[in-house]
């Protein structure tokens, strides 16, 4: 049966909504980027801006988009080319807390309270699964309990906590929704969990010394961006 003339627009809408909500997620790099005329248009029109004509790191800009408890977007019009990118403000309606009032770094703040509150909530599954470790559930001075996890609001924090080594059997470091226990004494055999799925041992120490800390942020961000299906096949 042929689509309906209403069946062909709602098509149409979705497609222009995927490729809109492409772009915001080409700006969460944080860099300005040129758009077109098109974007600029629709994210003025589509819901009533976040703030207007406002100075964000030293340009001026047309106006502010934002969608619930989210970092607002900055757009502008410069000639005849249009430019937008993400800032480090939360929505103002949202936090209630004006554009202009609030502090450096207060939305990576909060999305780091975020993803330390998501891995916190895994911490129940993380410790299942330590306890069916035939290594791990020999820890016993101290125990391998809640009391094991440590959260981290940082990759260089997390990064700290591996370089500092000699962690007793049991210690565990998460940060969001991947977790790192140890597997030997004092040792640098990090089982490695996703979610519910546990699929590597990682010598973060080695790698830290051997290849430095670049190649271990990199690593933690393949880990990060894996889906739980790619970490289990080691395709990351």
């Amino acid at each position: 049966m042929s689509p309906t003339r209403g069946d062909t627009t709602a098509t149409v809408n979705q497609g222009s909504e995927s490729i809109f909500m492409s772009l915001l997620h080409q700006l969460d790099d944080g860099q300005k980027h040129e758009i077109t005329e098109e974007d600029y248009d629709h994210f003025l029109e589509v819901l009533p801006p976040a703030v207007f004509r406002f100075t964000w790191n030293g340009e001026r800009w047309g106006f502010g988009f934002a969608e619930g408890y989210d970092r607002v977007y900055a757009f502008k019009k410069d000639g005849d080319k249009f430019y937008a990118q993400r800032t480090d403000r939360i929505n103002p309606s949202e936090c209630g807390i004006p554009f202009h009032e609030q502090p450096e770094g207060f939305a990576d703040r909060l999305d780091a309270a975020k993803e330390l509150a998501r891995g916190r909530n895994w911490i129940p599954t993380w410790l299942k699964i330590g306890r069916k470790n035939a290594w791990i559930r020999e820890a016993n001075d101290p125990p391998f309990d809640t009391q094991s996890f440590h959260g981290c609001l940082s990759d260089d924090e997390l990064l700290d906590k591996f370089e500092h080594g000699n962690w007793s059997l049991g210690q565990a470091f998460y940060r969001g929704s991947l977790c790192f226990v140890q597997q030997v004494d004092g040792g640098d055999e990090w089982l490695t969990i996703k979610e519910d799925t546990p699929f590597e041992s990682i010598s973060f120490g080695h790698i830290l010394k051997k290849e430095g800390r670049d190649a271990a942020r990199a690593l933690l961000a393949r880990l990060r961006e894996a889906s739980v299906e790619k970490c289990r096949a080691l395709d990351y």
